[in-house]
C-alpha cells in the first residue's frame, strides 16, 4: 500500500506570489505549481477604489524551475489583460506581471542565474551546462539559448568604458598588465589588460600586436582616465615600446612569469638531451644500466625539474637514488636550479643576484649543453627588464605577479569552454558580466529582464 505525504514547497518564485497561489499537483510526469494572477490585490497595487474586469477568456504561461522531486516542477501562471475604469471614466488596460520569472524564455530567473555564473565565472562549457540542466534538474535547455541569455544580458549591460570608470571610481589603479593573444576563428589579436587588484580593465581587438596598435590600447585608456606608475608585460617590444612612449614615467618590469617560463624552458630541453644521449648509448651498447638509467629519468622528468622547496621527502630520496647511480649530470643539473632559485629568491639587491648569475655561469660551463648555455644568454639579453624590482621601489612586492598572463588564460578558458567566441561582439559580453559580477558585486538577477541597470559600487 503506498503512502502519499504532503509537504510544503517553498522558492523565490512561490515566495513572490503566495498571495496569488492556487494549488499544486501532479500532471503526467510534470509537478504543476499554479498560480492565479487575477487573484492579486490590484486595487491596493494601482491604488484605485474601482473594480478589475477580467475577460472570460484567459491563458496560461509555463516555467521550468530546479527540480528537487522525482518528477520535473513547472510554475503554470493563469493570465489574462484585465482593466479598469480611471477618474476620465475610461478604460486603463494592463496585463498582471510575473515576478522571478522570465516569460521570454519560460524559465525561473534562478535556471538563468545558475547557467551565467556557471558560464562566466566558473568556465564551464555552455554544452555541459545545457546537459546538467536537461538531465539533472530536468530542465530541456539547448545550448545556443544559453549564449542567447549570456549575449541578452551583455547587451542591457553599459558599455566597456562606461564599466572601465566605474572600476576606476572604486579602486583607482596604477598598474598596467598587457598581454595579448589570438583566438580561434580569426586571424586578429585581442589584447587585455589587468591591474594590481587582478580585475580585467578592458580588452581590445585588433589586426595584430605590432607597436602601434598597442600605442593606440594604451592611448584609449590614458584617455578614459588610468595614469600608469608600473608596467609589465612579456619580453615583447612592441608592447615595451608603446608603455614607453604613451607613460613615458612609467617603470618597466618583466612579468615574472614569462621570465620563468623562458628560463625553464632551456631547462627541459637540456635535460631531455641528456636523457636522450643515455638512452641512445645504452641502446647502442645494449647496456642494460644505461637502458634504465634513462626509463627512470624519464619517469622522474617533471620531479627533477621542480623546485627544490616544491619537492616532497618522497621525491628528495627519489632524486638522491638516482644522483647516485647517475655520471654527475643529475647533481650538477639540480645545482644549476638551485642556484637560479636563489636569484629570484633569495636576492635582495641588484649585487646579489648579480653575484649569483656569476656563480651560476661557473656552474653551466661545467656542463657541455648548448640549451643551459642559453640560459646565460637570455639573462644577459633581459637583465634590465627582469630584475627591475631590485632596482625600483615600489616594484619589488609584485616582482612575481603574472596578471598580464592570467588575464590573458581568462580569455582562453572563455573561448576553449564556450565552444569558440567567434565574434568581438559575444567576447565583450563575456568580459562585461565577468566584470560586473566579480569585480562590482552585482546580482545576475539584478538585470535579468530590467533594460540596462547602473551599475552600483561593491566590495571586490
Amino acid at each position: 500500500m503506498s503512502i502519499s505525504i504532503q509537504c510544503q514547497f517553498n522558492s523565490a518564485v512561490v515566495e513572490a506570489n503566495k498571495d496569488v497561489f492556487t494549488r499544486s499537483y501532479i500532471e503526467g510526469k510534470n509537478t504543476i505549481i499554479e498560480f492565479d494572477l487575477r487573484k492579486r490585490d490590484y486595487q491596493k497595487e494601482f491604488k484605485i477604489n474601482t473594480t478589475i474586469f477580467w475577460p472570460a477568456e484567459s491563458y496560461t504561461v509555463d516555467a521550468h524551475e530546479f527540480s528537487t522531486f522525482h518528477n520535473p516542477i513547472i510554475y503554470r501562471f493563469i493570465l489574462a489583460q484585465g482593466y479598469y475604469y480611471n477618474n476620465e471614466n475610461k478604460r486603463v488596460y494592463f496585463t498582471p506581471k510575473i515576478s522571478e520569472i522570465s516569460t521570454m524564455h519560460h524559465v525561473s530567473k534562478n535556471v538563468i542565474r545558475l547557467s551565467c555564473f556557471l558560464s562566466v565565472i566558473c568556465g564551464v562549457t555552455l554544452r555541459n551546462i545545457a546537459l546538467i540542466l536537461t538531465h539533472l534538474f530536468l530542465i530541456p535547455i539547448s545550448k545556443s539559448s544559453i549564449k542567447r541569455w549570456i549575449d541578452e544580458i551583455g547587451q542591457n549591460l553599459p558599455g566597456e568604458e562606461d564599466i572601465l570608470k566605474q572600476l576606476i571610481a572604486l579602486k583607482e589603479p596604477t598598474e598596467c598588465h598587457i598581454d595579448a593573444y589570438y583566438p580561434l576563428g580569426t586571424t586578429n589579436c585581442v589584447m587585455v589588460i589587468k591591474d594590481e587588484f587582478d580585475r580585467i580593465l578592458i580588452t581590445y581587438e585588433t589586426k595584430t600586436e605590432n607597436g602601434e596598435d598597442a600605442k593606440k590600447f594604451l592611448q584609449k585608456i590614458k584617455e578614459l582616465g588610468i595614469d600608469i606608475k608600473s608596467g609589465f608585460s612579456d619580453y615583447s617590444k612592441s608592447f615595451t615600446e608603446a608603455i614607453r612612449e604613451v607613460f613615458p614615467k612609467a617603470k618597466l618590469q618583466a612579468d615574472h612569469f614569462h621570465t620563468a617560463k623562458n628560463i625553464w624552458k632551456h631547462l627541459k630541453k637540456g635535460f631531455f638531451e641528456y636523457r636522450k644521449q643515455i638512452k641512445e648509448e645504452g641502446e647502442r651498447e645494449k647496456n642494460e644500466e644505461l637502458i634504465e638509467l634513462a626509463r627512470k629519468l624519464w619517469e622522474l622528468r617533471w620531479t627533477l625539474l621542480k623546485k627544490p622547496c616544491n619537492l616532497t621527502p618522497e621525491e628528495r630520496l627519489e632524486i638522491e637514488s638516482i644522483e647516485k647511480i647517475d655520471g654527475g649530470f643529475i647533481f650538477k643539473f639540480r645545482s644549476i636550479i638551485r642556484q637560479i632559485v636563489t636569484i629570484f629568491d633569495y636576492s635582495n639587491t641588484e649585487l646579489q643576484a648579480e653575484i649569483r648569475l656569476k656563480k651560476l655561469k661557473e656552474q653551466i660551463d661545467e656542463i657541455d649543453n648548448k640549451h643551459f648555455d642559453k640560459i646565460v644568454k637570455f639573462f644577459k639579453d633581459h637583465w634590465d627588464l627582469a630584475m627591475q624590482y631590485l632596482r625600483k621601489r615600489g616594484l619589488a612586492k609584485y616582482r612575481r605577479s603574472s596578471n598580464s598572463e592570467s588575464g590573458m588564460r581568462i580569455l582562453r578558458r572563455l573561448e576553449k569552454n564556450h565552444d569558440g567566441i567567434r565574434s568581438e561582439v559575444t567576447r565583450k559580453h563575456y568580459i562585461k558580466i565577468y566584470q560586473a559580477i566579480k569585480y562590482l558585486s552585482v546580482d545576475i538577477s539584478d538585470f535579468i529582464n530590467n533594460g540596462i541597470v547602473p551599475l552600483n559600487k561593491g566590495d571586490t
